[in-house]
């Protein structure tokens, strides 16, 4: 399902593991095939942020006669969601009978195993993609290029979110993966307290709004709000305010701008006024523990809260709002997702497209999504029932409107960890807002100098 990347519990839920910073592999042969070219047709959005590769196939290779094979890899989230997967893998093999698959659950470090066997030579014909991998293995050849496919089988980019699709294309729009499920944010809030403050429905609410309800709820030992000093939390009021993480070519930090201050000005104020806490200050491993143990009445998380709440705090009962807006009246929000990818080395090119085209259809992605794991990817879900039956949900659907994909190129990693430095600064009060922002702004300018 789609990630939540968070420095202090990312791995929360078991749901993903954290996008990792990558080195760049060699590039490969092209794969060949033969059936029509792309032209521009099956090409998604831009992505400056990732490299193209000096050789990929053009073409979509033929269909296969006889008896294929094809291996599958992943990670494990959760004994319901790994059945989930093979349920699928069945279907597909009833819908393609010449089709074997093997599904293989990989534990522990997903993206080090990955590597191994890219290094190796023996890698899975079809495997979970995370943003951070795409930027490495487009570059390197070592990924199938979809877009040849997609425009064969009339299979469009515009059918996806272009914000989950962006992630997983390269810089003249050629698709090597596709988004396969997703996560937003939104303002999860205990009705009870808000009930006792006398709080209505936060749905329309401003940054001023969430500051004066912060103050109303803090009280007998409960805080308003839990905020980690977390970029895969600020950066939403980042993007709401008019700000950037990096320059438009990705070589240089934007975020010490004026927008960048008054994001950390008003992000940081909570802990800084007393109304809000870091979840570690309330004995919380993740926002999560603080608000399911009712420590604090409101904080930003996404939908793998749904099943922890009701599983961990059944009887606490809770909305899900939108992020409230900037001054400027616009929202912000982050989108954490991964995609289905095939090796460029597949000997099974075709079949390899077929079976990640069956499980990023709306067929598959309605059952996720009424099973309860994640968000669809393919627009025409967006009116399922689910969302009417279930209204929080559909509060983080939206985010797909007005988010952001939570990673920023080969710097990912610095740009995550010197906000999470900056932001402690400021809610310790070692440093302004100006100063810790343009403090991590350096930093990242160096790694990026030094990595070039």
């Amino acid at each position: 399902m789609g990630l939540p990347r968070k420095q202090h519990f990312w791995r929360v839920w078991s749901i993903l593991s954290l996008l990792s910073l990558v080195v760049l592999l060699a590039a490969c042969g092209s794969n060949g095939g033969g059936s029509t070219g792309t032209g521009n047709v099956g090409k998604g959005p831009k992505n400056p942020l990732n490299a193209c590769p000096k050789n990929t196939n053009t073409q979509a290779a033929s269909a296969e006669s006889g008896k294929i094979q094809l291996t599958v890899a992943g990670w494990s989230s959760s004994p319901a969601e790994d059945a989930l997967v093979q349920q699928a893998l069945n279907q597909f093999m009833q819908q393609n009978p010449n089709i074997s698959v093997t599904w293989q659950v990989i534990p522990g470090d997903y993206p080090t195993k990955i590597r191994a066997d890219m290094a190796a030579g023996n890698v899975p014909d079809v495997f979970y993609l995370q943003p951070g991998q795409a930027q490495e293995y487009i570059k390197a050849g070592k990924l199938l290029n979809l877009s040849p496919y997609m425009a064969r089988d009339n299979v469009s980019p515009d059918d996806f979110y272009s914000s989950l699709m962006q992630p997983f294309d390269c810089a003249d729009g050629t698709v090597y993966g596709i988004a396969k499920d997703w996560n937003s944010l939104g303002l999860f809030y205990n009705k009870t307290m808000f009930q006792e403050a006398g709080l209505g429905d936060p749905t329309n609410w401003t940054w001023s709004d969430l500051q004066s309800a912060a103050q109303k709820l803090t009280k007998n030992g409960v805080y308003g709000i839990a905020l980690p000093p977390d970029a895969s939390r600020w950066g939403a009021f980042l993007f709401a305010d008019g700000g950037q993480m990096l320059s438009s070519d990705g070589q240089s930090a934007a975020f010490n701008s004026q927008q960048g201050v008054e994001a950390a000005t008003f992000y940081t104020s909570f802990q800084l006024n007393h109304t809000g806490v870091r979840p570690g200050d309330v004995g919380g491993t993740w926002d999560g523990d603080a608000f399911g143990n009712q420590k604090v009445a409101m904080t930003f998380e996404g939908g793998w809260m749904i099943p922890f709440m009701a599983q961990t705090f059944p009887n606490v009962q809770y909305g899900i709002a939108p992020i409230p807006m900037a001054p400027n009246g616009k929202r912000g929000n982050l989108l954490y997702t991964n995609a289905w990818a095939a090796y460029a080395g597949t000997k099974h090119p075709d079949a390899a497209w077929k079976l990640i085209q069956f499980l990023t259809g709306a067929g598959h992605q309605g059952d996720v999504l009424r099973d309860g794991f994640a968000l669809p990817t393919i627009k025409s879900l967006a009116n399922d029932s689910y969302f009417q039956q279930n209204p929080g949900v559909a509060v983080l659907q939206q985010g797909a409107n007005y988010g952001v994909a939570d990673f920023y190129g080969a710097a990912d990693g610095e740009i995550h960890t010197e906000l999470a430095n900056a932001l402690t600064a400021i809610m310790l009060g070692q440093a302004s807002p100006q100063d810790a922002l343009n403090t991590a702004a350096t930093n990242v300018n160096n790694w990026i100098q030094e990595n070039e």
